[in-house]
């Protein structure tokens, strides 16, 4: 897939969090909505990343269960500041799991999964530049 294609799916799962999420529901009832996005989301900017970089091909798509294990990191070519990001993509996607199944909880949980979203954001796009 191109790197425009990821992007433009990054931004739909993004705002689902954001505009339906956090400003139309607030961080307290969003827990599931952000739950299923933000690890998605985040997989798709790093793949926009690495097609864009060209260190994997259109034909490879990287998928955000890969990051419940570290084992993800042999799945991935090298990039810089690798490590720190699969580390964050690894405890993103394991809080997301739990935030998406059973029952409620602490709001907090939920706002350490959107920072975790943010800071990964921000890395990964400065690395796009």
């Amino acid at each position: 897939m191109k790197p425009e294609f990821h992007l433009e799916a990054f931004e739909e799962r993004k705002e689902t969090m954001i505009k339906w999420g956090v400003e139309v529901r607030g961080v307290e009832n969003s827990q599931r909505v952000i739950g299923d996005n933000a690890s998605k989301a985040i997989t798709e900017l790093l793949s926009a990343y690495l097609h864009k970089k060209r260190k994997i091909d259109e034909g490879m798509q990287l998928n955000h269960t890969w990051f419940k294990s570290e084992k993800v990191s042999e799945k991935l070519p090298e990039f810089e500041n690798k490590t720190n990001i699969v580390v964050k993509m690894i405890g993103l996607e394991r809080l997301c799991e739990r935030l998406s199944y059973g029952i409620p909880k602490p709001v907090e949980k939920t706002k350490e999964a959107l920072m975790l979203f943010e800071g990964l954001e921000t890395e990964i796009k400065e690395l796009m530049r």
